[in-house]
This record gives structure tokens, sequence and C-alpha cells, in this order.
């Protein structure tokens, strides 16, 4: 990912995030956008060059930008902190390939388990967690903690 394409990044994850924790109830319409902002910068504090985080752009045959997959590693474990395919290049299989990628990448990195966190009312993304064999390690009010051990 080069620095403009974190950029584009940034903005599209602060105003996601933004919007599913308005839709979750989990912030105001007046504090959502400065929590996801707040949250963002504390988890990157050096954009790119933050240590133990690996963004990636998706693209497709065409070479067409069509997402974007951000994971963090702490020692044998990582958490997928953000995931985008987007919506023209949907239900067309991007997520699963991507996914599949990422814990190949994951693995070659030490890392043993993956663990994300999703919207209950995000349907698609869970189903595909549910059909990745991603199992629900909590259940809080609006949303649910998924991990995977990754299989030697």
């Amino acid at each position: 990912m080069s620095e403009k394409e974190f950029e584009q990044f940034k903005e599209w994850s602060v105003n996601d995030y933004a919007k599913d924790l308005i839709k979750s109830k989990m912030s105001s319409d007046k504090d959502a956008y400065k929590c996801a902002e707040k949250e963002f910068n504390e988890l990157l504090p050096m954009g790119l060059s933050t240590k133990n985080n690996f963004l990636y752009v998706m693209i497709n045959h065409s070479l067409e930008k069509i997402g974007f997959i951000w994971y963090e590693k702490e020692n044998t474990s990582g958490f997928i902190c953000d995931f985008l395919v987007m919506q023209n290049y949907r239900n067309k299989g991007y997520g699963f390939k991507t996914m599949k990628l990422i814990e190949k990448n994951a693995k070659d990195k030490g890392i043993r388990k993956l663990r994300l966190s999703v919207f209950k009312f995000n349907e698609p993304a869970y189903n595909l967690y549910n059909k990745l064999k991603y199992k629900v390690v909590e259940d809080n009010d609006g949303n649910v903690i998924m991990e995977k051990i990754l299989e030697n």
C-alpha cells in the first residue's frame, strides 16, 4: 500500500466505522466520526510504518483496486482490524479468496490464531466468516468477536 492509498483507506475506514457505530447505536451521530478517527489514529500512530501492522490493497486480475485489508500481529495472534471489498465487487468470491490469502500470509508470519470483530447487522460479512470456519468467542451487544485457529 502506498502513502496515497493509505490516505484513501484511512478516509474510507474512519467514515465507514463511524457509520457502523451509529447504526449499532454504540455512538451518537455527533461523536461517531471523532471516535472512529481517534481509534484509527491510536491503532496506527505511525501510519503505514506502525510496527506489526500489515495493510494491503486488494486487486483483481484486471489490476483494478477492489478493496483493502488490514491486520495486526501480537506474538502468535493476529487481529483483522478492517476489511473492505468495494460494493461493485461483492458477491464475486473476492472476500473469500482474500481471507484465504491473508490466513496464509499470517501463518507465514508465525500467527497461529486470527481474530476479528463483526457487527451483528453485517450479515454478509458474518456469513463469510462462518463459511471460513471462524467461531464466535465473544458475543457483545452490538457485535461479535470471532476467531480461527490456523492449521499448520
